[in-house]
């Protein structure tokens, strides 16, 4: 954890801040989803990260794929905003932590799997990967199938930079996106980037996005999304499951919005169909 963001959240916290601005968004920007992205849920992590479940079911409204679609569409019955949980790198905690503590909850998680790291998957041992304990096996790709989203992360976990050929490409997001399909027996169309630092964006990529069929595409630049925002353009706000409720209530003020802004806007202009 970092000590200055650590030390600036418990500012926020204790000051009342934190606070106020969760009750300024709800009021100033309604309706709205926050996206959250987590990486591993470890066991020794469950304490926490069940907290902020907690917190979460309290003050926002749990979003799955319909609720997803039906608020783009300006469909939104709920007083609450909604909050969307990502969980990105195709890991074994996904299947054996996240999801039990989510469904408790009554909450769907998207899962965002990047097709190499499945292990035991037919078909897996003609490409080059690497896979360890640590990540999803076929099984828990297909458990976490029949409750909550599965997303296609890339073939295999690759930054989509500028610099990568059409193969590679063509690797990387509609081959990947085939893969996930073929294993799970029907259409995959969510993505989401790698990395998330600024030069892992491309127009090229986005494309490649667009033609492959996708229709929703995660980013990592910090932002609500509205009704009407574009969905291949879903900004996340990163929360891990270690994270103290301090720093985690944080994550949810917009403090970061504000800090990713020229990032964010220049990702959306390289990123925008042409």
């Amino acid at each position: 954890m970092n000590p200055i963001k650590h030390a600036l959240a418990s500012v926020f916290d204790v000051s009342g801040l934190n606070a106020a601005l969760l009750a300024l968004q709800r009021a100033a920007f309604r309706p709205h989803i926050r996206c959250i992205n987590y990486h591993d849920v470890l066991p020794e992590h469950r304490a926490s990260f069940e907290g902020q479940l907690r917190f979460f079911a309290k003050h926002f409204a749990p979003v799955g794929r319909e609720e997803l679609l039906a608020f783009h569409a300006g469909n939104w019955t709920e007083e609450k905003p909604g909050i969307l949980l990502t969980f990105d790198d195709g890991l074994r905690s996904h299947a054996e932590v996240a999801a039990p503590l989510l469904e408790k909850f009554g909450m769907t998680g998207w899962f965002m799997v990047p097709a190499a790291v499945v292990r035991n998957a037919p078909g897996g041992e003609v490409w080059d990967h690497t896979v360890d304990e640590e990540t999803l096996d076929y099984d828990g790709l297909r458990r976490l199938d029949e409750k909550h989203v599965i997303g296609c992360h890339t073939f295999g976990h690759r930054r989509l930079e500028a610099s990568l050929s059409p193969e590679e490409i063509a690797w990387e997001i509609p081959a990947a996106k085939r893969k996930l399909e073929e294993w799970l027996g029907h259409t995959v169309d969510v993505f989401a980037w790698g990395g998330g630092e600024e030069w892992t964006y491309s127009a090229a990529a986005a494309e490649a996005i667009r033609e492959a069929g996708f229709r929703i595409s995660f980013m990592t630049n910090s932002h609500l999304f509205r009704p009407g925002d574009d969905l291949l353009q879903i900004q996340r706000s990163n929360i891990e499951a270690h994270f103290p409720d301090v720093v985690a209530r944080f994550g949810l003020s917009g403090f970061f919005d504000m800090t990713y802004g020229p990032k964010r806007r220049r990702v959306n202009q390289i990123t925008a169909a042409s």
